[in-house]
């Protein structure tokens, strides 16, 4: 299989919303950190094998989890975290032959990286135009306690919003052999979360979520 990868280091963007942890006191100082914004997968021949799914007439998910996935990079940099992407804004696109393969190959880097947390962020999308709110996932049960913090940064930072709680469920990845969860971050198929998903100011609020449930994380195990 031909696989261009189009992972990435994320250089430090600056400030962070977190705050500017002193050089003594970083949070995540030596931990190895990998992001996976979802799907966005075209094969040799140019066609998109793993789109991700789209709110009606509206944002695409690979979209808004790409969006929202740099700017977490900056906040947990901040913290002392070296954090790499699976895909960046100047590389927006993996290539594959197959689906399966290439969510192989996410999780195969991180592993190659013996990184400490494996993030994937993802939208939801349901038939049922009622189906709403974000969700969390893991399948080691070593996964578990990162999926509860991030579910719980989640919850405070969208009080307003449906959690549906923590599931396990293969998909989140069997490679993996590191802390590893995959975040629904809204769904895409509900009028009023769909139009939230399509707006930058609205990708900042869940990357703060985000980050700040992966630093609480770590800070616990020490």
């Amino acid at each position: 299989m031909r696989f261009k990868s189009a992972v990435i280091l994320v250089c430090a963007l600056g400030a962070s919303p977190l705050g500017a942890a002193s050089a003594n006191s970083l949070p995540l100082k030596g931990k190895i950190i990998v992001i996976d914004p979802g799907h966005a997968v075209m094969n040799d021949a140019g066609v998109m094998i793993n789109p991700g799914a789209r709110a009606r007439r509206g944002v695409y998910e690979r979209d808004v989890a790409l969006s929202v996935a740099e700017r977490v990079v900056p906040l947990l940099e901040a913290q002392g975290a070296k954090v790499f992407l699976t895909r960046t804004f100047d590389n927006p696109w993996r290539y594959s032959n197959r689906q399966p393969a290439d969510n192989r190959s996410r999780a195969i880097f991180a592993n190659m990286l013996r990184a400490n947390a494996y993030v994937r962020i993802h939208c939801d999308w349901n038939r049922s135009r009622q189906f709403k709110g974000f969700t969390n996932y893991y399948f080691r049960w070593k996964s578990r306690t990162l999926a509860e913090y991030i579910e719980r940064s989640m919850a405070q930072a969208l009080p307003t919003h449906r959690d549906n709680g923590i599931h396990r469920r293969a998909f989140v990845s069997v490679t993996a052999r590191m802390p590893a969860v995959l975040i629904e971050l809204g769904v895409l198929s509900y009028k009023a979360e769909a139009k939230e998903l399509a707006d930058d100011t609205y990708h900042q609020r869940l990357a703060q979520a985000v980050a700040e449930g992966i630093t609480e994380y770590f800070k616990a195990q020490t």
